[in-house]
């Protein structure tokens, strides 16, 4: 039996929490679990898992989340968050995770998050709110951005650059030129492109900020009683081009608002975000800056075209809008 599902029982999963955060539970007095599925992805061969779980009990304030990968580890997601609640985050209404444990033997991470939904669903229910809460994105992810980047270790190295992110182009290409031989020559092409126009840039800085990697309305939980606004997922957390998470979250809402959202609301959003980070990182939106949220824009315009051609199943017309703003972004770098 793979030994992750013993998370997914009450008894059994409680055990594991006590032994591996002793203090934690006896200072919660932890008597009895809730448990929510958010993720099962449970392999029949080789023991494959990835699984996302809630546990919710009487005592608890907040409720505690597991993440596991069979093949990935969430190590650097723990050690990124003790890092980030010593050295930043005074505001009252942005809010981390607090790290509970990370667990080796079977790449669990646990955290303590908050109650609430992530920023898409309440961009599918039109929430009256909707301006609000992008601009406390916007303003969480600048406090993040703040953080002194010197005191800060690589938490994910190749997560860096686009040369050199995981999975990288010996993985995906392959795959694209096998399944969809149409996009290859256009993917490789502008995959190359957004790796030259980075390397050019990154040759100027001397040095980076801490990024999350992976930042968009999805990973950006509102507890609409309280209006506290957190992040989930850090795993892609590293030091590089702070425009980067911008980019991404800018070209992110425009292909969730897709729907859900008309044009004229959707680029409002893009602004209110992008005004809420830089009044809160007391910054000036340049030509070299603006240049380089595009790139990013592209860069993540790019990846949404590798994940829905190399998904099963596949959606080839999701790709085919992606390439189309990938090239309009590229003109403008």
């Amino acid at each position: 039996m793979n030994e992750i599902l013993k998370l997914f029982k009450k008894k059994p999963a409680l055990e594991y929490i006590k032994k591996n955060a002793p203090f934690f539970v006896e200072q919660n007095s932890i008597k009895d679990l809730k448990i929510t599925t958010i993720k099962k992805n449970i392999g029949k061969e080789k023991n494959f898992y990835h699984v996302v779980i809630r546990y919710d009990a009487d005592n608890l304030k907040k409720p505690l989340f597991c993440t596991a990968h069979c093949e990935e580890s969430r190590q650097n997601a723990f050690a990124a968050l003790k890092f980030i609640n010593k050295h930043g985050f005074k505001k009252t209404k942005t809010v981390l995770p607090a790290p509970i444990f990370y667990d080796k033997s079977l790449n669990v991470f646990m955290y303590q998050g908050i109650d609430g939904e992530n920023l898409l669903h309440y961009i599918k229910g039109r929430s009256p709110k909707l301006d609000k809460y992008v601009q406390g994105a916007g303003r969480w992810i600048a406090q993040l951005h703040k953080i002194p980047a010197d005191k800060a270790q690589n938490f994910n190295k190749e997560n860096s650059r686009i040369k050199t992110v995981f999975p990288g182009p010996s993985y995906f290409l392959k795959k694209i030129k096998d399944k969809f031989p149409s996009f290859f020559v256009d993917v490789q092409k502008h995959f190359n492109r957004l790796v030259e126009k980075e390397e050019k840039n990154l040759s100027h800085r001397s040095s980076f900020a801490l990024i999350h990697g992976d930042f968009h309305p999805e990973n950006v939980i509102i507890n609409k009683d309280t209006e506290e606004i957190s992040v989930i997922d850090f795993t892609d957390i590293c030091l590089a081009d702070e425009a980067r998470d911008i980019g991404a979250f800018i070209q992110q809402i425009r292909f969730m608002s897709r729907g859900n959202l008309d044009l004229d609301k959707m680029k409002s959003l893009q602004k209110k975000f992008l005004r809420a980070y830089l009044a809160e990182s007391g910054i000036k939106l340049t030509e070299n800056l603006e240049k380089r949220i595009t790139l990013y824009r592209a860069w993540t315009a790019l990846r949404s075209i590798v994940y829905f051609l190399t998904k099963e199943p596949s959606e080839e017309p999701q790709a085919k809008i992606e390439l189309e703003q990938l090239e309009e972004h590229i003109k403008r770098t």
